[in-house]
């Protein structure tokens, strides 16, 4: 990842999502601004954040998202919520700003993200393009 660029990683697991909001930084013509990377598991975003190398200055985090409890494949929000309490707990990782970007409303769920210290809690559908990139252009200048 360039160092001068702001970096996002976007974790969704639906395919066609984490392409879409890639996409609307490169139709805007961002590409040379900001550095954006998807994956589709929280253990493929864990490595990235681990690494100060790779390490995303915003996070978009999908909040139900698969996981393996128990031998068995399930959808939760718990390993979203514990990925965003371990960034807010650790002092080298703080300073991500976490926005959980879901489809749930509920305000249980708005509640315990922002409890846990997540910038923002953002509606999937409720924004539009041109409104996501004005947010991640004031997200990014925030201290």
């Amino acid at each position: 990842m360039d160092e001068k660029k702001t970096k996002i990683l976007f974790v969704d697991d639906d395919e066609v999502l984490r392409i879409y909001f890639r996409d609307i930084f490169w139709i805007h013509g961002l590409e040379n601004k900001y550095e954006f990377e998807t994956v589709d598991s929280l253990e493929k975003a864990n490595e990235i954040i681990k690494n100060p190398k790779t390490r995303p200055n915003i996070l978009f985090l999908d909040l139900l998202m698969p996981q393996v409890i128990n031998g068995r494949l399930i959808l939760s929000p718990e390993g979203s919520f514990n990925l965003l309490k371990k960034i807010k707990t650790d002092p080298e990782l703080k300073n991500i700003k976490v926005i959980i970007f879901s489809g749930y409303s509920e305000k249980i769920f708005i509640d315990e993200a922002k409890k846990l210290g997540a910038e923002n809690y953002l509606i999937k559908g409720d924004n539009l393009p041109k409104e996501i990139i004005e947010f991640v252009e004031k997200i990014s200048k925030k201290k």
